[in-house]
């Protein structure tokens, strides 16, 4: 009734809201086809006692840090549980971004050999396994935009199901700084991109960070800040470092998984590391619970 004498009737105006509201409404779904999205959804098998709370396994549409020290088996672990989801599921294929150059195929035919894997059943494996190598942010997300391409005309056969950024701590690092902000808005767009691509896609991005130390502040300013601290997050005193990058890139993953050497020496069995995995916090599952595990001098994951 407020509505000036000469503009739109009142008939008009309820047609304008309507249009309004049919364009920002969320489109709706047939149930048969939500069922067959909801048999598509891909879930990466990591440790059995640690799967217990992930529901079965790392969930797609998620974005994932793993983090830790050099050294800690992050990387090999990741490898392990990549090659293991290839080996059950004949029709999917993972993407692999290298950005420091050591990616070993010969790692990846060893874990393959200790599965039993017939020289053509591993080359079949291997095919669907693509390896990228970049070192910077342009290129991968060079990489990346052409994938998304692939994706949005369904040349993805086998379909891709995941893909790993190894690591992403040299990619965004040199951009941040305490002085400026480019580095930090960089950071936030690229992650925001791979959240959108894992959600349009299903897609399970797994992003590798690596440690920096944790240290205590003094309160006198004239004094260097040497004292290390322990990780609050961490169930062990010993774990006195914290994922790179920044606090705010925790918050830009779906859940931070920390990776680090047993603290407490044993006895090697069949030549083996001991290791943990915590998850310091996630977003689809419980927190500040942890999976030990071990590694052969071959690189393979040992049943836990």
């Amino acid at each position: 009734m407020r509505l000036p004498s000469k503009s739109i009737s009142f008939t008009d105006f309820e047609a304008c809201i309507d249009s309004i509201l049919e364009k920002l409404a969320t489109p709706g779904l047939e149930a048969a086809k939500l069922d067959h999205e909801t048999r598509l959804d891909f879930k990466m098998e990591t440790l059995s006692s640690l799967d217990n709370y992930f529901g079965g396994g790392l969930p797609c549409k998620r974005v994932i840090e793993i983090s830790g020290d050099k050294g800690s088996g992050k990387s090999v672990l990741l490898l392990n549980c990549v090659l293991t989801s290839l080996l059950k599921d004949k029709d999917i294929s993972a993407l692999w971004i290298d950005t420091t150059g050591d990616f070993a195929i010969e790692k990846a035919v060893e874990i393959l050999e200790y599965h039993r894997q017939t020289p053509n059943n591993m080359e079949i494996i291997l095919q669907r396994l693509h390896i990228s190598t970049a070192v910077d942010i342009e290129s991968v997300q060079e990489i990346i935009r052409a994938l998304d391409v692939q994706l949005a005309h369904q040349e993805s056969i086998p379909r891709m199901r995941c893909i790993v950024i190894d690591p992403v701590t040299p990619l965004l690092s040199p951009y941040l700084s305490a002085v400026s902000s480019q580095g930090h808005a960089i950071m936030s767009a690229f992650m925001r991109y791979l959240h959108d691509l894992a959600a349009r896609y299903s897609l399970l991005v797994l992003v590798v960070n690596n440690a920096t130390l944790m240290r205590a502040r003094s309160t006198n300013r004239a004094q260097m800040p040497v004292q290390t601290v322990s990780n609050p997050l961490s169930a062990f005193a010993s774990t006195i470092r914290k994922p790179a990058l920044g606090p705010s890139f925790a918050f830009m993953t779906d859940a931070t998984l920390w990776v680090s050497l047993w603290p407490e020496k044993t006895e090697s069995e069949e030549r083996s590391t001991a290791h943990v995995i915590e998850v310091f916090r996630s977003k689809f599952s419980v927190s500040n619970v942890w999976s030990p595990f071990r590694i052969n001098s071959s690189g393979v994951l040992l049943a836990d």
